[in-house]
């Protein structure tokens, strides 16, 4: 097995991808979403028998990330939130400060999916993980790791325990299997309280003649930023991040059309004072992004839960991914959880 290696998308990348089901490693995907992760990007391709077999998206970060999700030492001391809540105690993880420079196997919206025909192949994939560790050692890593494994890719994480990579527990991603015909069947499904909270909530829209429906990305982009870069603020994100989000929301505009794009929006007068955002991809809806006015409590449920709901169904779509976080609410509005893993190794 030969590995090659790129800081920008190989051409063998498309019949990787082509090869493999999940939409995370699809190059519209990646090309919209990628530069907001952290890091540099490499791209691996692990060839056998004269064919690309096996393609990694990773990012060779330098330092630890500003995002906490993606910092291998915050994930170590037990930083962000987990199923179990269970922290890692320090003692047991020598070195945790000492990672970088680090690569990080993840893909945009926190998971991690090897493309191509040999990733179903456990005796390729044990190689790859050779030949990366190798690859990474030349680069002056100091450690790597694969973040967001999803549960369904129990090849890869059985390649992972094998190789002797650390398994650390991290908080699962949310999907909702739309599985009902209409809002109404929707809604008999929650529990009498969350059902009681989204039906005073479209009271309220009515009563106070506000509009709650999809509009074009393309016509409100700079209202959205607004909402958007609100959110971030609030979060401590910094003011600068205000381009790269412009850039990402061109770039949505750009890669997917009108139909692959659902925008919820909350309108009072010709005023949004609240956005849901999620892209297409097969029978899937990806939820991606939302934001409000402080005064518009409670938009955030009605908007996620119950406009992103009718979207999905309007596009006769099966599932949504709400993606990470906030799982206890996800889940008594309807979704399950898929649990996610990280594996690591110092070098």
């Amino acid at each position: 097995m030969t590995l090659t290696t790129s800081d920008t998308r190989p051409p063998e990348w498309d019949s990787l991808a082509a090869s493999t089901a999940d939409f995370e490693v699809s190059s519209r995907w990646l090309e919209t979403m990628a530069p907001l992760l952290p890091g540099e990007p490499r791209w691996l391709i692990a060839h056998a028998g004269g064919r690309a077999q096996i393609g990694l998206h990773l990012r060779f970060a330098r330092t630890p990330p500003a995002e906490p999700r993606y910092d291998i030492a915050a994930i170590l001391r037990g930083d962000i939130p987990s199923l179990d809540q269970r922290p890692i105690l320090l003692s047991k993880t020598p070195g945790v400060e000492s990672l970088y420079p680090a690569v990080l196997a993840v893909l945009p919206g926190y998971t991690c999916i090897p493309a191509g025909p040999g990733a179903t192949d456990p005796a390729l994939l044990a190689a790859t993980l050779r030949a990366t560790d190798a690859w990474a050692r030349q680069q002056g890593a100091r450690s790597v790791s694969f973040l967001y494994v999803p549960e369904r890719e129990k090849i890869l994480r059985r390649a992972l325990e094998e190789f002797g990579a650390r398994p650390v527990q991290l908080f699962p991603t949310c999907v909702m299997p739309v599985t009902f015909d209409s809002m109404d069947e929707y809604l008999m499904r929650l529990g009498r309280s969350r059902r009681a909270g989204l039906r005073r909530l479209l009271r309220w829209v009515d009563e106070t003649g506000m509009t709650l429906g999809e509009q074009d990305l393309s016509e409100v982009r700079e209202e959205v930023l607004e909402l958007r870069m609100s959110l971030l603020r609030r979060y401590h994100h910094s003011a600068d991040d205000q381009d790269a989000q412009l850039a990402t929301i061109d770039r949505i505009v750009r890669n997917y059309p009108p139909e692959d794009r659902a925008l919820t929006t909350l309108r009072r007068g010709d005023q949004i004072i609240g956005f849901t955002l999620g892209l297409r991809h097969g029978d899937m809806l990806r939820g991606l992004w939302s934001g409000q006015l402080p005064e518009a409590r409670g938009a955030y449920f009605l908007l996620v839960f119950y406009g992103e709901v009718e979207a999905a169904l309007r596009r006769g779509l099966t599932s949504i991914n709400y993606g990470t976080l906030q799982w206890q609410e996800k889940t008594s509005f309807g979704c399950r959880l898929e649990q996610l893993v990280g594996h690591t190794w110092s070098l």
